[in-house]
């Protein structure tokens, strides 16, 4: 994904922010066991986010340990896996192929072709593994790429498309699919998926209009940016994530994934366009405001 998924550290425990580490750590481990220490680059808090959904959601068992690694050579680092970091560990892989990918299409980024090159061998066996997840991936990258080159492609288009795919990633999980929240699921990767798409598009607003990049926020405020129009916007879809999200009968680590979904997601936005004071207050339903 885009690193937009992310906890607001600074809004939950010292030992929230341990255990959000370990999931972290758990997710890096399985990168390297499952396709090499270069795999460890897609690394990203998005799908360690999904681990600790899914984690909460079903209460596996979990292994926990201490390691040491390259970042960390001097102090073992605790982490923690359970039956569903393989599984994000290779959705991992096959979206950040896909981004490298979608990079070399938009603007024959050298730094994607290595990078997609340097991928290729972990993505095929991470095919092997998931051939439907990974043919739904490509599927909905090469439509949205098919609908950036197309001048009358609606603005919500795109995301819609990312939505409908992260759904099917979230509520289509090997082992678990059907099951009783299946579609709660789906609603929370559609929604979230949408939002990543279009929080991602307004970062990039600046940078997209400068180099006539593909930036849906760009065709509706030709003029420049309206940051207020974008949260609201954003706020529309964050709201809808938040209410699938409250669907699922999530205990464990549930104030963890509300510093994402409620505050974390706002945190490039809010770096990029400074909120005015008021958006910053404490809403009546007592979440953290974006």
């Amino acid at each position: 994904m885009f690193g937009v998924a992310v906890a607001r550290l600074d809004a939950v425990s010292a030992e929230e922010r341990e255990r959000y580490q370990a999931l972290y750590c758990g997710l890096c481990l399985a990168l390297k066991r499952r396709y090499g220490q270069a795999s460890r680059t897609v690394l990203s808090y998005d799908l360690a986010f999904l681990v600790m959904l899914y984690d909460s959601l079903w209460e596996p068992s979990e292994e926990r340990g201490q390691a040491r690694c390259a970042l960390h050579p001097s102090k073992k680092m605790p982490w923690a896996s359970s039956e569903f970091t393989d599984y994000c560990a290779d959705l991992s892989v096959a979206l950040a192929y896909h981004k490298c990918l979608d990079d070399v299409a938009d603007d024959n980024s050298v730094a994607g072709r290595v990078a997609a090159a340097a991928l290729a061998r972990a993505y095929a066996a991470c095919a092997a593994r998931l051939p439907e997840h990974t043919h739904v991936i490509a599927c909905a990258m090469a439509s949205i790429r098919a609908m950036e080159r197309d001048a009358t492609t609606p603005p919500d288009a795109t995301s819609i498309a990312f939505g409908q795919m992260l759904g099917f990633l979230f509520e289509c999980v090997p082992g678990r699919f059907p099951s009783f929240w299946s579609d709660a699921l789906h609603d929370l990767g559609y929604w979230l998926g949408r939002l990543i798409c279009l929080m991602d598009a307004a970062i990039d607003y600046r940078k997209d209009a400068k180099s006539g990049a593909y930036n849906p926020f760009v065709r509706l405020q030709p003029d420049g940016a309206d940051p207020d129009a974008m949260r609201i916007d954003l706020s529309s879809l964050a709201g809808c994530a938040c209410r699938a999200f409250e669907l699922l009968p999530c205990v464990e680590d549930a104030h963890l994934m509300r510093s994402v979904l409620y505050s974390g997601v706002w945190q490039k936005f809010n770096a990029e366009y400074e909120p005015k004071k008021t958006a910053e207050a404490t809403p009546r339903s007592g979440r953290m405001a974006p």
